[in-house]
């Protein structure tokens, strides 16, 4: 279903870069250039598996990287939807918990198998999501009253 979501939001192939558009604004200045940083970091995952070869330690370093990013964005928006009484503010918070869920069960299977399959299928998978919650979710900031980063 997130798939189908993603899929209507922007018509993307799912080896394709995701890319920031203006309409994916929460109109916070913080919580967007971090879904910012969260595309570049998917798009470098992408890169690697265009390339077809990749280092363990690159794709380490790009997955700490990544729960660093993930996990102080989630917190904060988490914050920002309940201190402006968001109605998405629970489905917010239940897709982060089914996200950190995606990450970990692939990070799980990545180090079992250092496959290209693996990271391929994470890379479409976390991209597809990603872009759905941003356009059906994260958006509903806009109408929830007062911007804090801003």
């Amino acid at each position: 279903m997130v798939l189908d979501m993603a899929q209507q939001a922007q018509g993307v192939a799912p080896r394709t870069a995701l890319t920031w558009k203006p309409w994916y604004t929460t109109r916070d200045s913080v919580l967007d250039e971090q879904h910012r940083t969260i595309f570049e970091l998917m798009n470098e995952l992408g890169a690697l598996v265009q390339a077809g070869r990749y280092d363990d330690a690159e794709v380490d370093a790009l997955l700490r990287q990544m729960d660093v990013q993930v996990d102080e964005h989630f917190v904060l928006e988490e914050g920002c939807m309940a201190k402006q009484a968001c109605p998405m503010a629970q489905k917010n918070k239940e897709e982060h918990s089914q996200f950190l869920d995606i990450i970990n069960t692939f990070k799980t299977e990545f180090r079992k198998t250092k496959s290209l399959a693996t990271l391929q299928a994470f890379h479409e998978t976390a991209s597809y999501w990603i872009l759905a919650h941003v356009c059906f979710v994260d958006i509903h900031l806009r109408s929830c009253g007062r911007h804090g980063a801003e």
